[in-house]
Parts: C-alpha cells; sequence; structure tokens
C-alpha cells in the first residue's frame, strides 16, 4: 500500500507544478499582450482637431429703468379725449389730448403716455441708487382711456422729453470677466435669446458682496420701454475667441497645462492658457490654432514618434 501512496502523491505534485507552469505562461502571454497593445496604441493614438469657438459668460440683468417725466394735467374741467391710448411719439405742439374743447399740445418733442403708475416724481436717481437696497415696488402704468370726466389740474398722463438717455439699475453676480468690462466702461446687453449684441455704457457702478449694482445708459429708448419701470436683458462678459477641444486632450506636467500637438510623425507637449468650458471640453486662448491635431487622451501617450495609419 505504501509504494501505490507514494505514486499518488508524485502524480498530484505532477499535476500541481504542470498547472502552476501553464499560468505562469498564460500570465506571460497577458502581459506580452498587454505590452504589445500598451506599445501599439502608444506608436497609435486616437487624435482630434481643434475646433473654434468662442466662450462668453452671460449673466441675467433683472433692474429698473429711469427717465425724466413730467405729468401733463388737464387745463379745463370736461371729458378727456385721446388721439392713442398708446404710448406715442409727439412732436412739440402735436395735440396729446383734447379736454373738453380745449387741446392739450406737447411743450416739447417726446414719448406721450396717457396712463400713471403712481411713481411719477419719485422714481428718481438719488432714491434708487444709495446703498444695496431692494428697488421699490412698481406696477405697470395704468392706461386713461377715453371718454373719462376730469377736473381741471387732474393728471391726464405724462410726457417724456426727447432726447434724453434711458438709463438702467441692476444687480448682477460678480465675476472677473464683467467687472473687466466694467473697468473698460461698457458691457454688452442682449434683450432677446440669439438677438443682436449692444453697448451699454456704465456711469456707476457699487460693490455689492457677490454682486455688483451698476447704473447704465442703455444704447435704445423705444416708446414700448414706457409701459413698465422693469428691464430684463442679459450682460454678455469676457467675450473670447479660441479653439476648444476634448477635456482628455488636456494633462498636466510640471504645473503647467498643456497638450500633446501632433507635427507630422510626432508629437510634443505644448503648453496652452485656458480653462474648462464645460464637463466636456476645455477651451483654450493660446497656442492651439483651429485645425490643430492633438492627441485625444493625452495621459496615454508619450511624446516622440507615432504611426498614424
Amino acid at each position: 500500500m505504501k509504494p501505490v501512496r507514494g505514486r499518488e502523491n508524485l502524480s498530484s505534485l505532477k499535476k500541481t507544478v504542470y498547472c502552476v507552469v501553464v499560468l505562469f505562461l498564460a500570465l506571460g502571454v497577458i502581459k506580452g499582450y498587454l505590452l504589445w497593445l500598451d506599445n501599439y496604441f502608444g506608436l497609435h493614438p486616437e487624435v482630434v482637431y481643434a475646433t473654434a469657438a468662442g466662450y462668453v459668460e452671460e449673466l441675467p440683468l433683472e433692474g429698473v429703468l429711469i427717465w425724466d417725466e413730467e405729468v401733463v394735467t388737464a387745463p379745463a374741467d370736461g371729458l378727456v379725449i385721446y388721439p392713442s391710448s398708446e404710448p406715442k411719439r409727439v412732436m412739440k405742439g402735436e395735440i396729446m389730448a383734447v379736454v373738453g374743447e380745449t387741446e392739450v399740445r406737447a411743450r416739447v418733442a417726446g414719448y406721450f403716455i396717457p396712463g400713471l403708475d403712481g411713481q411719477e416724481g419719485k422714481w428718481v436717481y438719488s432714491r434708487l441708487w444709495p446703498g444695496i437696497l431692494d428697488f421699490p415696488r412698481f406696477v405697470p402704468a395704468a392706461p386713461l382711456g377715453s371718454g373719462a370726466r376730469l377736473r381741471q389740474g387732474e393728471p391726464l398722463g405724462k410726457l417724456v422729453p426727447q432726447p434724453q438717455e434711458l438709463r438702467c439699475i441692476a444687480y448682477l453676480d460678480k465675476t472677473a470677466a464683467l467687472e473687466q468690462d466694467i473697468l473698460s466702461g461698457f458691457v454688452n446687453i442682449r434683450t432677446e435669446p440669439g438677438g443682436r449684441t449692444r453697448r451699454a455704457g456704465v456711469r456707476a457702478c457699487l460693490d455689492a458682496d457677490r454682486k455688483v449694482k451698476v447704473y447704465l445708459t442703455l444704447p435704445f429708448f423705444l416708446p414700448s420701454a414706457l409701459v413698465s419701470r422693469g428691464f430684463s436683458c442679459s450682460v454678455l462678459a469676457g467675450e473670447q475667441r479660441g479653439v476648444s477641444v476634448p477635456d482628455s486632450a488636456v494633462l498636466l506636467r510640471g504645473g503647467k497645462l498643456g497638450v500633446l500637438m501632433v507635427r507630422g510623425g510626432i508629437t510634443e507637449f505644448v503648453e496652452v492658457e485656458g480653462f474648462p468650458a464645460d464637463e466636456d471640453s476645455f477651451f483654450i486662448t493660446r497656442s492651439v490654432d483651429a485645425g490643430s491635431m492633438v492627441v485625444l487622451h493625452a495621459d496615454k501617450v508619450k511624446e516622440g514618434v507615432i504611426r498614424l495609419w
């Protein structure tokens, strides 16, 4: 019986050695394949082309409008008749309304509004600008329709003399780009998505912790702006031109951001300046032109010779 047991132990040992040898051979083959694969992808990296792009910070603006105005009163008792129920431009001497048999003519050229909102004479810069306070409440102007009976001296509308600049006071989120634009004396605004961009002059600014209070001169003054004292638009700050690449194409080396630029059959680390534009792309402002070829996964490739095909 002992010899049989010895043969069994020897057979078990051979099987163990055989399995270990096979395992090491398999590991060797896998390691070799991975080395080959790593070398292959190192020599044949995925590449992308930098695309021309623009970057701008779009900040919502919710503010109030300021203009010079004067209340127009009835010169006599009687029923009031308006040529138009909407705000309209009037020339000096033009009829704005008729009260009884008396014509009410414009003292100067401007916009006449047949309505009041109760803030006439109160809605002024000296009240709205000082300090960091919420704006007073206001409501749209209530129209005064034709046919109402007025007594002498009662208001029948208001006249906004022209020409004059339409002004706006608003709070904006503070950003470095916005502060830079404010220092230049202008900010870019857009009144509707995809609409025309215009420049608004900065008359004054006031630091308000995480926000900045601005006093702007708007580049337009339309009668429709007089319906309400509220105003909203978008401020486009820090407009820049550059290129966009996938975020994976940018790597940090020696404390410097860069990309692996492909020139001919060679990759070369090129230092860049820029910032993440979103979760998947990086906006570059220097060193890379539109159409430049860069390695897609820069952290997996070394500088040197590559084969693109």
